[in-house]
């Protein structure tokens, strides 16, 4: 049911041409059998920096915008990545988008929820290990989603970052960018689809699906956060940080969804970076990534953030 069914998304803030390569790998079991695999650079710090990558189909262990950007964000500090469902190291990188590797376990279990489990469950043990003092999350994207859901079920998180997450509601955003991508006479036409496959996917308790690199969990994942909700439950200091040019998620919605956090919440802040796109891109296509992780490092030293 899904062919036919124009779907403009691009989430990939944290993904970059190139490849590097994370820290030592190790595994955690999860209750299914399958394996959380991580990557902890270690460094004897008090701090942890969590780094959540954007929605597509690659190892983060090849991330260059992740491992040698947004890593060097706290100096000194033990920097943790975590794989998706069924992705490790051995996973063939691809820039250009999802790895030609990618297993049919990820379109069967890869989803924000099933990221936030794995994400907690590692968190838990390194947590126990090592005593940290400090725990930082920053994630891009997808990885925007999943960072405010872990930071909304952990008490002892010192800041959260949010790269291009936004607004309240996915499907909105969806709309937002297929508004910017098709021609007029073809967006009514797409609307309906898009809407229409959205009630199926809700309405479903599983589905045989595919679409846009991800599977029925993904799917229903997205269509049922409610991201302001759990932005509201986050009593860490926040910072939402949105491209002025973004055209995969509404920079006029995330505004929106921080100024209504902020009527309620004295912990929020919200930066706009003004013209680049969703991948922190000017108009010559040069990348303005490291004035970013500038302006993160000097919030999180507002914040008191130490940086090893």
């Amino acid at each position: 049911m899904n062919k036919g069914i124009p779907v403009a998304l691009c989430m990939l803030a944290l993904a970059a041409s190139g490849g590097a390569s994370a820290a030592g790998s190790a595994a955690l079991p999860r209750q299914d059998g399958s394996s959380i695999t991580y990557y902890l650079d270690g460094n004897g710090s008090r701090t942890l920096l969590v780094l959540m990558q954007g929605s597509d189909c690659n190892s983060v262990a090849h991330n260059p915008v992740i491992n040698e950007q947004f890593s060097t964000l706290l100096e000194g500090a033990d920097v943790l990545t975590v794989e998706k469902y069924g992705l490790t190291r051995a996973t063939a990188w691809n820039p250009a988008g999802d790895s030609p590797d990618c297993p049919e376990s990820y379109f069967s279990h890869d989803s924000p929820e099933q990221r936030t489990r794995d994400y907690l469950q590692v968190i838990d043990a390194l947590a126990g290990q090592h005593g940290y003092e400090q725990l930082v999350l920053l994630g891009g994207s997808e990885g925007a989603v999943v960072a405010a859901l872990v930071a909304s079920r952990r008490e002892d998180v010192s800041a959260l970052v949010t790269l291009n997450g936004g607004g309240r509601f996915f499907h909105d955003d969806v709309l937002y960018s297929m508004a910017r991508e098709l021609p007029p006479a073809a967006l009514d036409e797409a609307r309906a689809g898009f809407l229409g496959f959205r009630d199926s996917v809700m309405n479903a308790e599983t589905m045989d699906l595919r679409m846009s690199g991800h599977g029925f969990r993904w799917w229903k994942s997205m269509f049922s956060l409610d991201q302001r909700a759990t932005l509201q439950q986050v009593e860490a200091p926040l910072l939402i940080v949105q491209a002025e040019r973004d055209e995969s998620v509404s920079p006029g919605l995330a505004r929106e969804q921080a100024e209504q956090l902020r009527e309620g919440k004295s912990n929020v802040d919200f930066l706009l970076v003004e013209n680049v796109d969703h991948k922190f891109r000017d108009d010559a296509g040069e990348s303005r990534t490291d004035a970013v992780i500038a302006s993160v490092r000097g919030w999180l030293g507002q914040q008191r953030v130490a940086r090893n």
